[in-house]
């Protein structure tokens, strides 16, 4: 899965933080042999001098040097790992430099050890190692915070009705990598973006149902569900009405 992907460097001035991921991944089920660690930047520029590290896994805020400027020193000192961020904090700026240094990835705090392994199998499987990995063109930097939420929003509210409206659909519409475009709108919205197309699929479903005469069935076209069952199902757990009761309650109260 990983040929030629042996080693993983964990940093973190966190002890413990270190060692529970050092000693709970199950790294041999991911081809990784040898587990380094560092509890400072300079500690881990150590053992790129020493060893040969296949995959950085950082965190950002450390005494003494940030993850970033570990990140910014191995670039600068020909060293290519792929590099995965750990960070307690859900913020666009800490996002976008990621991006910016074509980082590979992210894991929020606390971490949860299957999710890390999971993106561990996703960082290999997903790129060929011989191409060399990097995430998919991402957010311009010249690109501001709110342009690539309308840019978003807009993805979604025209491609509403198509059953392929989805988190892989939109990466590739906005021209971003699957795991940031899911990480940036979290932070700016507070939910996951399936969540949030669910939302507006409901509103525009309310909107057919005050303002047309379409039958149900027609509806959950319109809206992109992929039946009126599945449909009716979504709606009464959003408005705790089926889109029957809200059709005849909304229009008799006008």
């Amino acid at each position: 899965m990983n040929e030629g992907v042996k080693s993983v460097l964990i940093v973190d001035d966190e002890y413990y933080a270190v060692q529970g991921i050092a000693q709970n991944v199950k790294w041999s089920r991911l081809g990784i042999m040898d587990v380094y660690t560092a509890y400072s930047k300079e500690q881990a520029e150590k053992v790129f001098r020493d060893h040969s590290v296949d995959v950085l896994l950082t965190d950002i805020e450390m005494p003494g040097g940030s993850g970033f400027s570990l990140i910014e020193w191995t670039r600068q000192n020909g060293y290519n790992p792929f590099i995965l961020i750990l960070t307690g904090h859900q913020r666009f700026d800490y996002a976008h430099k990621a991006i910016s240094l074509r980082c590979d990835g992210y894991i929020l705090k606390p971490v949860d050890v299957v999710e890390l392994e999971q993106s561990f199998k996703n960082l290999f499987g997903c790129h060929p190692m011989q191409e060399g990995f990097s995430a998919v063109s991402s957010v311009p930097e010249t690109e501001e915070e709110e342009g690539f939420v309308t840019k978003v929003r807009q993805t979604i509210l025209q491609n509403l009705s198509s059953q392929e409206l989805n988190r892989s659909f939109i990466a590739q519409e906005v021209h971003i990598n699957e795991d940031y475009l899911s990480y940036l709108f979290h932070i700016k919205f507070g939910q996951t973006l399936s969540s949030y197309i669910t939302f507006i699929r409901i509103d525009a479903a309310k909107e057919l149902l005050l303002n047309t005469n379409y039958c149900l069935q027609k509806v959950s076209e319109k809206v992109g569900f992929s039946s009126s069952s599945y449909f009716s199902k979504k709606f009464k757990k959003v408005t705790g009405k089926t889109p029957q009761q809200y059709r005849d309650e909304e229009r008799n109260s006008v």
